[in-house]
């Protein structure tokens, strides 16, 4: 099914996982479109918390490097559970992505069920 947009709507799920802004702009533009404004809102929330996430872990670091001797050490050792961090969160959206490509309506835990409820309200 076309979008108004002019992709597949599979295709315009599967790329607002990749790029949040296209999943703003499907958010927005395909109001009659169920499966597209589900996982554009999805990828949304995710986003937001994955933004959330490594602004926190930004701020301890900055923090943690202030602490003479130590600061720097802790801050590398912290760091080290970024790249972990960091894989998990791209393993995901390329799953995500993925599922969105073949049309099934996978939800997140917590998020999924969030999204579900703001969609089918209206």
């Amino acid at each position: 099914m076309n979008t108004r947009l002019g992709l597949q709507d599979n295709v315009l799920a599967t790329i607002g996982y990749i790029i949040p802004l296209i999943a703003i702009i499907a958010f927005f533009t395909e109001q009659e479109n169920n499966f597209v404004r589900f996982h554009s809102l999805q990828s949304i929330f995710l986003s937001l918390i994955v933004t959330l996430l490594f602004s926190l872990f930004s701020g301890v670091f900055c923090f943690l490097s202030f602490i003479p001797n130590v600061g720097s050490m802790l801050s590398c050792i912290c760091s080290i559970f970024l790249i972990p961090i960091a894989l998990g969160i791209l393993g995901i959206v390329i799953f995500l992505a993925v599922k969105a490509y073949n049309r099934e309506h996978y939800k997140l835990p917590f998020i999924g069920d969030q999204v579900e409820r703001i969609i089918y309200r209206y």
